[in-house]
């Protein structure tokens, strides 16, 4: 949708008007692999920078009735946050580390509060993040920004794992709905407040079948080990894996149609006073980037495998005395080369995934959810006003501290 296609049209108060994305897809990706390179030689820092600039490229090119967004949001922000959540963590880390060493049999239970402590703050960073990125986001010069507080967003959460956990996952619509009311009614646009109508059990309706469904798989591999293990004892331990692998193969052919359902539930529910989102998206675009995913893992692993393997032959005509060293543990200067190349291949390797699933899940999902969102009584926000304050980066550096994912 472009901006005089929407701006010439005039619209009624209750007309739904479309938003839409116009990135490119090669620019996102040049983005891409370049950001993730530099990440090679700054050990990492660089991905506060390749962050904030595939935001600022998403926020950019979503635009609704021809208006985009704005992300507003710092790599120097993000790289603070990330520090002072360093210091937070580090003694956490030390004690972990220290009963450990010290207590040895007993350390398992010993280190249990700690890592109690790690998951409330995982909850609490997790809020904390969301708010950052609110008060980084602009729409028609006016900011959105939250309240509310991350403990208590962390109780709550807590407190609602422990029911998932009780009723096997069965109270989970209720606890997604709950939560996202919390964050949601503190959230607001300008002065206006945001809310969420969506329901546990409208949620539930829509998806208890994949519940019961995920546990008849599960308990059915279980089954299936048991007597294939009795079957042939000779072969138990590889036929005792094969249960096993039929269930986690069934549970990830539904996770595309378990994501569909909850997005499209999610959209739906989103308020800002008498502004009302709705979404017609599809399962057929999950299933189709999941195996556009699987797919391109599957032809970069062969690619890089062709292209390793024919540099490891290169390398080993040319330092045929570095490599004897490498494997003698001689470590002199030729020795220090191939295995600094060996790890620098090791890590593009792994660059290479993150890559693939940024690229389908961080920008494909993002585009195809924005050209199937409307939003009707847009005219409504007309008069909101500017409110609201910024708030720091540490929550998100908390969250990534953590190796807790909020996003891109």
């Amino acid at each position: 949708m472009t901006a005089s296609l929407s701006s010439n049209v005039p619209l009624t108060p209750h007309q739904a008007s479309p938003v839409s994305f116009s990135g490119r897809g090669g620019e996102f990706l040049k983005m891409l692999v370049t950001g993730s390179l530099y990440q090679i030689p700054t050990f990492g820092f660089y991905r506060f920078w390749l962050i904030t600039k595939l935001r600022r490229h998403l926020w950019a090119n979503t635009r609704v009735e021809g208006e985009s967004f704005e992300y507003t949001g710092t790599a120097k922000e993000l790289l603070i946050g990330f520090l002072i959540a360093l210091a937070i963590l580090a003694p956490l880390y030390i004690a972990i580390f220290a009963v450990s060493f010290l207590l040895e049999e007993q350390a398992a239970f010993a280190s249990i509060p700690l890592f109690l402590v790690l998951y409330v703050l995982a909850h609490f960073g997790s809020y904390r993040a969301r708010k950052y990125r609110a008060t980084r986001t602009v729409f028609r010069g006016v900011r959105f920004w939250m309240k509310g507080s991350g403990w208590a967003y962390a109780f709550r959460a807590v407190l609602w794992d422990f029911a998932n956990l009780s009723t096997l996952g069965l109270s989970l619509p209720w606890a997604m709905a709950s939560l996202e009311r919390y964050r949601m009614r503190h959230t607001y646009f300008g002065n206006v407040q945001g809310d969420f109508s969506g329901t546990g059990w409208t949620l539930f309706k829509h998806g208890w079948w994949l519940w019961a469904l995920s546990w008849i798989a599960l308990g059915g591999s279980i089954a299936l080990s048991f007597h294939l293990a009795e079957t042939f004892p000779e072969h138990e331990k590889t036929y005792a894996g094969i249960g096993p692998f039929i269930a986690f193969l069934l549970l990830a052919l539904l996770w595309p149609l378990v994501m569909a359902i909850f997005t499209r539930w999610h959209i739906d529910g989103l308020r800002f006073g008498d502004a009302v989102v709705s979404s017609r998206l599809r399962t057929g675009t999950f299933y189709g980037l999941f195996f556009k995913v699987i797919f391109s893992s599957i032809g970069y692993a062969v690619a890089f495998s062709v292209v390793f393997a024919i540099g490891a032959v290169v390398v080993g005509l040319f330092f045929q005395e570095a490599l004897a060293e490498v494997q003698a543990g001689e470590w002199t200067g030729g020795a220090m080369v191939v295995a600094t190349l060996g790890a620098i291949a090791y890590l593009v390797f792994l660059l290479g995934f993150g890559i693939i699933q940024r690229y389908f899940f961080g920008r494909g999902l993002w585009a195809a959810i924005a050209n199937t969102t409307s939003v009707s009584n847009l005219r409504s926000l007309d008069e909101a006003l500017a409110a609201g304050r910024k708030t720091g980066g540490m929550g998100e550096g908390l969250a990534d501290a953590l190796d807790f994912n909020v996003g891109i």
